[in-house]
């Protein structure tokens, strides 16, 4: 069972990044996959790991796009790329006693890329695809 699926909302018209998101989309669903497996510690952090070089080399493709766009809300959304790696790494280190709780770590992992995406990735589309 997929925790986040693939929708046309999720496209911001450009091939290179929209294959990312659904990259970006298959960690968190693989994260969710060893979540709920109950194999936590090593695999979780793997897949958190995972997450991280993923999630960091699609934020520096984007926002090379953005500013070769001049993009003018480029600093909210770096910032909130900081904030997610960030996001990431904390819970990587919450994660080395295991994780308590099923649930709560699916809806982290649904709103740190849906929460994203709707809040700085959206407005994006309309200027790049524009």
């Amino acid at each position: 069972m997929a925790l986040i699926e693939w929708t046309p909302e999720f496209s911001l018209g450009v091939d290179e990044l929209d294959e990312e998101h659904r990259d970006l989309i298959e960690a968190v669903n693989q994260l969710y996959q060893q979540v709920r497996s109950g194999r936590y510690q090593t695999t979780v952090i793997d897949a958190l790991e995972a997450l991280h070089a993923s999630a960091a080399a699609h934020f520096a493709h984007e926002e090379e796009m953005m500013q070769s766009h001049h993009y003018a809300d480029y600093d909210a959304h770096h910032a909130d790329h900081r904030r997610l790696l960030t996001e990431v790494t904390d819970m990587m280190y919450q994660c080395q006693d295991g994780v308590d709780d099923d649930e709560a770590m699916a809806n982290w992992l649904r709103d740190w890329f849906c929460g994203h995406f709707k809040t700085h990735d959206a407005p994006l589309h309309r200027v790049i695809v524009a």
